[in-house]
């Protein structure tokens, strides 16, 4: 298999998107419920922090940081998000696409990476702990979906340096 991991391109937010939907009615990638517009995730996403998986020319998967807060005390802190086709699942795309963005956030100068998963997400927290994040909590009826309370487990990572 001949993935390959770039940077997120103009042309990739139909794929993008399609992608973040699959997620989103798995019910257990995240608490959106609708799929924001491309201008929206493009302000959304630190710019240098968004990358794609793609295979024979179609992309795959995705993940990208968010910053955290506004505030200049946490300029080196992300947020991350990591998601891949469903037909993809399994092939360690996302696995590749975690490991390449904590090698890229890193050399940003970005000191913290966390994110929250959905304790029944098993692969997600697989991937993400084999790339070095450490649970930092449960976070108990954190939010609803679907109108149902749901925890979430935080997790962060510390940059090497």
């Amino acid at each position: 298999m001949d993935v390959r991991l770039r940077a997120l391109q103009q042309g990739d937010w139909q794929a993008v998107r399609q992608i973040y939907a699959d997620g989103i009615a798995t019910g257990n990638a995240t608490f959106e419920t609708d799929v924001p517009p491309a201008d929206v995730l493009d302000s959304k996403w630190l710019p240098g922090q968004r990358w794609v998986a793609e295979l024979n020319g179609t992309v795959i998967g995705w993940a990208s940081i968010s910053p955290t807060s506004a505030r200049d005390c946490y300029r080196g802190v992300g947020e991350t998000s990591v998601y891949v086709d469903v037909a993809s699942a399994g092939m360690g795309v996302g696995s590749a696409l975690v490991r390449h963005q904590v090698a890229a956030a890193e050399v940003a100068g970005l000191w913290t990476l966390q994110t929250s998963i959905f304790p029944e997400n098993i692969a997600s927290l697989a991937i993400h702990h084999a790339a070095g994040f450490r649970d930092v909590g449960r976070r108990e009826r954190i939010a609803h979906l679907d109108g149902v309370w749901r925890d979430t487990i935080l997790l962060e990572r510390r940059a090497g340096f």
